[in-house]
């Protein structure tokens, strides 16, 4: 499944193409354009035209943004900036407008791997999907299995790790942090260990979330360990990228995709200008989620009867990836954030 329809892309690519033997300040033209029509031709008339976000809240040059209102709290936006380059997918919702994320793992067993595309479409039989991306890193062996806390309605699917993680609290406000599973019930798990659905969480008992790392910004700061998580190839390397932010004091969660490993399209960004960027727009606490090929922003078409979309272009030949788990937004007044 790809970003844009066929006719689209090959729109995109021919224009690419054709300006590319002309100059590179027209190829970055072509592109920011190709990008911004063929996503304002694939939603349709169901959608409706939002400001733009300021340029002067970046620290480089958007040559072009598409914002559109999915839906009464929700916009979705595509930028394209040439001194990457740089292809972004945000997905801005507000909690406090009927909105909240759930966990999405596509099964009981934390085993096994589904594409994001994939596990919103199931969970949309059940709920009023808007949106979502891929989540946590996971295992090739077992396959799939999420490297940090999962927990969805409550229940822990794998335990927490000394790893960050982002996570909704009762009352359906978002928080990024850590942590750990109350003194009392301490043991060595293994996969699908059946203690797990009742352990209690410390320092509160999320009802849903999901792992990452590492946290990006924290208080409108960017902290050091973007430069240092793990190997250098990770941290300081350009490579597609997932993160999620918060916004508005808990009132808005920004999805954000950063396309990658596509040279003359999109190079990716390194964990410090993923940093930046969230800040950009808005986020003053932010987490790096799975990137790489695994990096899948995917929407529900507005008056569609639930059809997903794959707003960004997955960097892996075959397209989109089987990932671990997924992080949806959902449509449900009862557990929106006040």
């Amino acid at each position: 499944m790809r970003s844009l329809p066929a006719s689209s892309r090959a729109h995109a690519t021919l224009t690419l193409v054709a300006c590319c033997t002309v100059s590179l300040a027209g190829c970055a033209r072509a592109v920011g354009s190709a990008v911004g029509s063929a996503v304002g031709s694939e939603v349709g008339s169901a959608t409706t035209a939002v400001a733009p976000i300021a340029a002067r809240q970046f620290p480089f040059t958007v040559d072009s943004q598409h914002s559109e209102r999915l839906r009464p709290g929700v916009i979705r936006r595509s930028l394209y900036a040439s001194t990457g380059p740089w292809v972004v997918q945000v997905l801005d919702v507000r909690l406090d407008q009927c909105h909240t994320a759930v966990a999405v793992k596509g099964g009981a067993s934390a085993v096994g791997r589904h594409k994001t595309s994939t596990l919103l479409a199931d969970l949309a039989r059940t709920r009023e999907v808007i949106g979502g991306v891929n989540a946590d890193f996971f295992l090739f062996t077992p396959p799939g299995v999420p490297t940090g806390l999962h927990m969805t309605d409550g229940r822990v699917l794998t335990p927490p790790s000394e790893r960050p993680t982002f996570a909704i609290d009762s009352a359906g406000r978002p928080h990024i942090g850590f942590f750990t599973v109350a003194a009392a019930q301490r043991q060595a798990f293994t996969v699908d260990d059946p203690a797990l659905p009742a352990l209690s969480l410390l320092p509160f008992h999320p009802r849903e979330a999901v792992g990452g790392r590492p946290i990006l910004t924290r208080d409108s700061v960017i902290l050091g360990i973007v430069d240092t998580e793990g190997q250098a190839a990770f941290a300081q390397t350009r490579h597609p990228r997932t993160a999620l932010g918060i916004a508005d004091r808990g009132r808005r969660l920004l999805l954000v995709v950063i396309d990658g490993r596509q040279k003359g399209y999109s190079d990716g960004m390194t964990l410090r200008e993923t940093a930046t960027l969230m800040l950009a727009l808005g986020a003053p606490d932010a987490i790096n989620l799975d990137g790489g090929g695994s990096s899948a922003l995917v929407y529900a078409v507005p008056d569609s009867a639930g059809v997903m979309r794959v707003a960004n272009r997955p960097s892996d030949p075959t397209g989109e990836r089987a990932v671990g788990n997924a992080l949806a937004v959902i449509r449900d007044c009862r557990r929106s954030a006040p």
